[in-house]
């Protein structure tokens, strides 16, 4: 039984990858398009939920004793593919095939939901090269063409948290008043006690799942637009890369449970106004019912690696919402300054011996 699932135009049986801009699936060699119930007529619905006895067994044994590296062949080309563990979607380095390890989408590496893909490759370039251009120190490493075309499509693995949450922020309110009256100069201060408590449903709060991407770039490029939210399916990630979860549900809960707690008690304190200053002395928030959802969510990366270190800049693959890191080249800022001193330089002395 294969282990990869591989989608294949109808017509000329070459790859096919999925066009966030149509929201389907296209042939690059005959341009031949496919919607998602074309391809359930031909390949079978959920096919990541049809694993077999045999195949079930297969990845038991392999969960225990599976390597770093996993080997799978190209059914295109015959090319061995390597991958480490937690790459679930990938593509042939030879003939670009679009392969998915289906066995990666099974059991608890299920997904929940996916939000496919709405920009492009070109579009995520095209952000980039904008991006980068207002950094005026940046190496010329990071602008060069050949690394800029190494921006990749990635669904990243998150999990979607919905909590109903419960909290209470008490504390003090002040207001002060002064005024004069003849030579006296006068300060009133009212002291008012502060309570304010309420229920909050959230729902799709995102907590990154992947242990090899930044927590804090993945916080930075949201929010995503749930209404785009849709059941899972191996074919939106044909064409693209694609991550499992490392990171387990527990434990991404406890950084979710942080996010909103700040959530509730801003906007508790916001609904606060009138006082000339205030002093919060207790606080609680209560969690009275969570629910967790696998979800894949759609980026584009690029990493660079400069004098080593790496640096990653990412789009929100939906959105188009930008964020990165970028060093600093010493050489770049000392021309700068050099030519900033010359030209002062040039006004104070020249310009000063012309006015005399």
């Amino acid at each position: 039984m294969s282990k990869v699932q591989e989608y294949k135009c109808l017509n000329c049986r070459a790859g096919l990858h999925f066009d966030p801009p149509s929201g389907k699936w296209k042939c690059g060699y005959c341009f031949s398009v496919f919607d998602k119930e074309a391809l359930e007529k031909a390949y079978g619905k959920d096919l990541h939920k049809t694993n077999t006895a045999e195949e079930k067994t297969e990845q038991k044994t392999q969960q225990k004793q599976s390597p770093e590296l996993e080997s799978y062949r190209c059914t295109s080309c015959g090319a061995e593919l390597v991958t480490d563990q937690t790459v679930s979607a990938t593509f042939c380095l030879y003939c670009k095939n679009p392969t998915i390890i289906k066995e990666r989408f099974t059991g608890k590496f299920e997904p929940r939901f996916v939000i496919p893909f709405k920009l492009t490759k070109d579009q995520a370039v095209s952000i980039y090269n904008q991006w980068i251009k207002k950094r005026r120190f940046v190496p010329d490493e990071f602008k060069a063409q050949e690394e800029v075309e190494k921006i990749t499509g990635i669904y990243a693995p998150f999990w979607l948290y919905d909590s109903n949450v419960h909290g209470m922020v008490e504390g003090e309110g002040r207001q002060v008043r002064h005024w004069r009256m003849g030579n006296y100069a006068y300060t009133q201060t009212k002291f008012y006690r502060i309570f304010r408590e309420g229920t909050v449903l959230y729902e799709h709060v995102p907590v990154d799942a992947s242990k090899k991407l930044d927590d804090t770039l993945m916080k930075d490029i949201e929010p995503y637009n749930y209404t785009d939210l849709k059941d899972f399916s191996m074919e939106y990630l044909s064409g693209f890369m694609a991550e499992k979860y490392d990171v387990q549900s527990d434990e991404a809960e406890g950084i979710m449970k942080n996010r909103v707690e700040r959530y509730v008690e801003q906007r508790l304190q916001g609904t606060i106004t009138g006082y000339t200053s205030t002093m919060m002395s207790n606080k609680n928030v209560r969690f009275t019912k969570i629910d967790s959802n696998y979800a894949m969510l759609p980026v584009y990366l690029l990493v660079h690696k400069y004098k080593g270190k790496q640096y990653m800049f990412a789009v929100n693959g939906q959105s188009g919402k930008v964020t990165g890191t970028t060093p600093v080249s010493f050489p770049k800022q000392l021309i700068f300054a050099l030519v900033a001193f010359v030209i002062t330089w040039f006004i104070v002395v020249i310009g000063g011996a012309f006015l005399a």
